[in-house]
């Protein structure tokens, strides 16, 4: 049998206290890395994200010639172009913010939406210059910017 005096015991005590401590504090360091890259993205992003999606932490980005992919934890997918202008955003299964839907569609589609009873059930849209592409449950509609003119996707087989 070993026999320590009070003095090696107190150190060892603090010799294991100060390990503890320090790895408990480099485990928040890592769990804090990366967690939410939100300060990471353009402003105009970071405002998006709150405004239409409160309280959802970026779980990654993708940035690439100036165009953002980001992907929010356990929601949704959201593409912004060179400009920071929304391009597609994907529920991915689950429905778009309806203050999304009315801020940031044109009148004539938004009213479309609402009185085809539609409003809780979009799932994703996409635009470009010239037509919006709006994914509902069972359908696919597009949007003619230079029209107005609201019509269905027909896809499949053709059956």
């Amino acid at each position: 049998m070993i026999k320590t005096t009070p003095r090696q015991g107190f150190m060892a005590r603090n010799i294991l206290f100060l390990a503890m401590f320090m790895m408990t504090l480099s485990g928040l360091s890592l769990s804090s890395c990366g967690h939410d890259e939100t300060s990471q993205l353009p402003r105009e992003i970071q405002q998006f994200i709150s405004k239409y999606f409160a309280g959802q932490g970026v779980s990654s980005y993708d940035e690439s010639a100036g165009s953002y992919t980001v992907n929010l934890d356990n929601s949704a997918t959201l593409v912004f172009n060179s400009s920071l202008v929304w391009i597609a955003v994907d529920g991915n299964g689950g429905t778009l913010p309806q203050q999304f839907l009315y801020d940031e569609f044109p009148a004539i589609l938004y009213d479309y939406i609402v009185t085809t009873d539609n409003l809780a059930n979009v799932y994703s849209v996409t635009r470009d210059n010239k037509v919006y592409t709006v994914t509902f449950h069972n359908n696919i509609i597009s949007y003619s910017i230079a029209n107005g003119e609201i019509k269905p996707v027909v896809t499949g087989s053709g059956e």
